[in-house]
């Protein structure tokens, strides 16, 4: 039996339609290749903690990061919990432009650090090259703050932190709810050098907008190796400033490191302060101890030590432990200790 021949086709050129149903899926992975140096990120901390504080009567300002009430199990942060985002887009010759928000809230409530400014933490964009530096706008810390901060072996947390009172110089320039800290600025402009031999600089204006006065900040750091030093200023006017100065050595089984803070005017007038503090690297994690003196013109000085433990369950998640304790010249000795588990993401 003769099977009858297959028809014979024509070959046909692809529609119009067909030809864009096939580009533009190409053209949509060329710009998302174009792209692929562009990113952002969601970051953060979840820190749940309990304190209790004894019924001495030095003041919480004396004693950063202890709980509101006495003589109480008190859920608190060791380092209050955060929502991030970041991102960064490469421009290309060296260029890139970044954002940053961060939003404070705590852990057992849910509710914000502070009610009026949501992106407590800070709202910034800036521009920037590796090679000259960057240029920045926005809600951000103070120049001086960093300097303050890399001289606590805690960087600011738990009940065992040298924090404002002992790095500080308990300097609080203004009180608006705008400002919402000591530490930071809002309507900020600032510049950061890039490292050059391992020396850096920072130089900011915050612009007063007819809320308060122009204020100022400024540092210079060194990081190289085992060593890092810094020095930083932040002012108002000329009544009303901050100058600071710190540094620490990394010998490998002990990293030692003291601090020196002069404030005048403000909320809580002229002052000096001291500190000194180690850091001990641990198989597990670390331990650290911290010895501050606040030295006000009232002359009501007061002094802290601090000490705690931490241990890593992850390169994300650690486990603390801390005890600070503090006692200012005709009152009673305020102790605190705490626990809690932090993750970063």
């Amino acid at each position: 039996m003769n099977t009858p021949a297959s028809p014979r086709r024509t070959a046909r050129r692809p529609t119009r339609a067909a030809r864009l149903a096939v580009a533009l899926p190409l053209c949509l992975l060329a710009a998302a290749a174009a792209h692929a140096q562009s990113s952002v990120t969601i970051y953060g901390i979840v820190d749940q903690g309990v304190v209790k504080t004894n019924n001495g009567n030095t003041p919480g300002a004396l004693l950063p990061g202890r709980g509101a009430n006495p003589d109480t199990w008190t859920m608190k942060a060791g380092n209050t919990s955060r929502l991030g985002f970041r991102g960064t887009e490469d421009l290309g010759d060296g260029l890139y432009a970044r954002f940053q928000i961060e939003h404070r809230f705590a852990m057992d409530t849910g509710l914000p650090s502070n009610a009026n400014v949501f992106w407590l933490g800070r709202s910034v964009v800036a521009l920037g090259s590796k090679t000259l530096g960057e240029v920045y706008a926005g809600r951000e810390y103070s120049a001086a703050y960093w300097v303050a901060l890399n001289a606590d072996p805690t960087l600011w947390s738990y009940v065992s932190q040298l924090g404002s009172a002992y790095s500080y110089a308990n300097y609080t320039p203004v009180a608006t709810t705008i400002e919402a800290s000591n530490i930071r600025w809002a309507n900020q402009l600032g510049y950061k050098t890039p490292s050059l031999g391992g020396f850096s600089a920072e130089i900011a204006t915050a612009l007063g907008e007819g809320a308060r006065k122009r204020a100022s900040s400024g540092n210079v750091q060194f990081r190289q190796g085992k060593v890092w030093a810094g020095a930083a200023f932040d002012r108002l006017d000329s009544s009303t400033n901050l100058v600071l100065a710190a540094g620490h050595y990394d010998f490998g089984v002990v990293r030692p490191g003291a601090s020196y803070a002069r404030a005048e005017g403000g909320l809580n007038g002229n002052a000096t302060s001291y500190s000194v503090s180690a850091l001990i690297p641990l198989s597990f994690g670390r331990t650290y101890v911290n010895l501050g003196a606040y030295r006000p013109a009232t002359n009501l000085d007061s002094e802290m030590l601090g000490a705690g433990v931490q241990y890593d369950l992850s390169k994300r998640t650690l486990l603390y432990t801390n005890l600070g304790t503090a006692r200012r010249d005709g009152l009673t000795r305020t102790t605190a200790i705490d626990a809690g588990i932090k993750h970063t993401f």
